[in-house]
């Protein structure tokens, strides 16, 4: 019989008293005992004051003790530096050992385990270097805040230094290495603990005598006998928010999946400009598994993982049948709630009861909002500005001039295009089609899903037809949606809109802004993007100038890496097609 603790202390860690940091595999340990690497000249360029105080900490930025530590070039007395270790499944594929390959975790201060990222090589590095450039860090950094900030649940950022350490980079992965300077954030969260870190049983230890005793320390946190219930609440309750505000993680691997239910490891995210359901971030994500709107499929998917993982110490069919009953449940709660107070139709902080008539008027606003491609910041102080009148329906003539308003949000007539652009070549697409006519089990021998081609030929059917179309033409549909959805949402009943619809949201391309005078030395827009960022909800009229200042850029490195992707795969394809004309 199992040994239950009652303290992780008693849990059987490596104690890698060699100080060997060469990346190997690690059977049978939790994490490895690991020191950061010196870096060279730190300095300490923003930091969180709010993030600090949950440690009790007022921190002092000109103390150059207080830089080294969150450099990781001096370790306090009482901290015992660690890398965790973890497995995963990688775009849903198993990947084995993965675990904290630049992250250094120094111990808990306050209920809070403090974690220097990109601190230096660990043994779960792989083929990496251990470190962090300051691209990275400053997304980490901004992000973690802002999402705090809007009330989404995420590990914190408190600090952020910068270095004259060198790390090569190939920023695009195409051949173009460069040298970067590196960063080091200071993150914080209750716990690190992973979907991942109950999977490694798996592959590197057999002996199942890990996982029994992870699950302990989580019964003990969360105060229950049945935590399992909790993570699935948690974690409907933050894609339901993510969701709410446009949020695309990117990289939604069950590695990534925080066991609190935090928004955790901030890599290729993005927050949405222009409303577009089917949002990548991502550039390696060629199928879109990690897209917008997949986002809640997914993270039920990992729900289910982590269910088999925990097969040691559950039962995993009454784990898959809690999922089953509560997770999409409880999603729909936080999300119609949330959506709902985002345009007057709720208040307070707990979820109400949704009738059916609030769930239409919820999917039909993403209806408008998809096709008009609407600003997905700004269409919500617009439509704040609609009211009742005397309990009339009827548009008025301040209605009228709140359509022109929402109409003047949607995407720019060459953004909208290049969003509905085919990314592969529709001479190549027909030949593979008329292949599969030939031969209807070719698919099948190759693992290729025949929706993906039928999605690939209704893309260049719409396209052919909005091509033509005027931006007159075009707007004028958005009007005709946006009168109707009004008339019905001027049925209900309104409530005062408070701290819920934010005036700023870190887009790439601001958070690229910053990254760029940071580099070239100018910590200023740095200062003034954290700042707003920190206060979302309140209107600062340096931001609205800096907003307008920053132009809107498609990812075009990101299309065409996906354009590239997709035509790879119709080239493979008609090798096939050949060989049989």
């Amino acid at each position: 019989m199992l040994q239950i603790i009652k303290n992780l202390n008693s849990l059987q860690f490596e104690n890698n008293k060699s100080g060997s940091k060469a990346p190997r595999k690690v059977i049978g340990y939790v994490y490895s005992e690991v020191q950061p690497e010196q870096k060279e000249n730190p300095q300490l360029i923003a930091y969180s004051q709010k993030a600090f105080s949950l440690i009790n900490v007022e921190l002092d930025p000109l103390l150059k003790e207080n830089v080294e530590i969150l450099a990781g070039n001096l370790i306090p007395q009482t901290a015992k530096p660690v890398a965790n270790c973890y497995c995963g499944y990688q775009f849903g594929n198993w990947a084995s050992q993965l675990g904290d390959g630049r992250a250094i975790s120094l111990g808990d201060v306050n209920g809070y385990d403090l974690q220097l990222k990109g601190a230096g090589l660990t043994p779960y590095s792989r083929f990496a270097d251990g470190k962090a450039v300051i691209r990275s860090s400053i997304r980490e950094y901004l992000c973690s805040e802002a999402l705090y900030a809007l009330g989404i649940p995420t590990t914190r950022a408190a600090s952020l230094v910068i270095t004259d350490t060198l790390a090569a980079r190939d920023m695009f992965y195409n051949g173009q290495v460069k040298q970067e300077r590196c960063a080091v954030v200071l993150r914080m969260a209750p716990t690190f603990l992973r979907f991942g870190s109950f999977e490694i049983e798996r592959d590197l230890n057999p002996k199942n005598t890990l996982v029994p005793l992870l699950w302990d320390y989580v019964k003990r946190y969360f105060q229950t006998q049945q935590p399992f219930q909790e993570i699935i609440l948690r974690t409907a309750k933050l894609v339901a928010l993510w969701q709410c505000y446009g949020f695309c993680h990117g990289v939604l691997n069950t590695d990534n999946m925080s066991i609190l239910g935090l928004t955790i490891d901030y890599g290729p995210f993005g927050f949405m400009e222009y409303f577009d359901k089917n949002y990548i971030c991502n550039h390696s994500d060629n199928e879109g598994r990690y897209s917008y709107t997949n986002q809640p499929a997914i993270c039920q998917w990992n729900l289910k993982k982590l269910a088999a993982a925990l097969e040691v110490v559950k039962d995993k069919q009454e784990m898959l049948d809690q999922i089953d009953e509560l997770y999409w449940p409880e999603y729909n709660k936080w999300y119609y709630f949330t959506m709902l107070k985002r345009i007057g139709l709720a208040y307070g902080d707990e979820p109400i009861n949704v009738n059916k008539s609030q769930k239409i008027l919820i999917d039909q606003l993403f209806e408008v909002l998809d096709f008009c491609q609407s600003n997905f910041t700004k269409v919500f102080h617009v439509l704040n500005k609609i009211k009742r009148h005397d309990d009339s329906v009827e548009l008025l003539e301040d209605d009228n001039e709140t359509i022109y308003e929402l109409i003047s949000l949607s995407s720019p007539p060459q953004v909208y295009l290049e969003k509905k652009k085919p990314k592969v070549d529709e001479n190549q697409l027909n030949k593979i089609l008329q292949l599969v006519e030939m031969q209807p089990g070719i698919l099948l021998s190759l693992g290729v899903d025949m929706n993906y081609l039928n999605q690939q030929k209704q893309v260049f059917d719409e396209y052919k037809i909005i091509k033509n179309q005027s931006q007159e033409e075009r707007l004028q549909k958005c009007q005709e949606k946006w009168i109707n959805w009004i008339i019905q949402y001027k049925e209900e009943k309104h409530y005062q809109v408070d701290k819920i619809n934010p005036y700023y949201i870190l887009t790439n391309n601001l958070i690229q802004m910053v990254i760029d005078k940071t580099e070239a030395g100018d910590y200023d827009l740095l200062k003034k993007v954290q700042q707003a960022i920190e206060n979302p909800f309140e209107k600062n009229a340096e931001m609205d100038e800096l907003i307008n200042q920053v132009p809107y850029k498609e990812n075009i490195l990101f299309v065409q890496s996906q354009a590239q992707k997709q035509l790879n795969f119709l080239q493979q394809l008609l090798l096939y097609y050949k060989s049989f004309t």
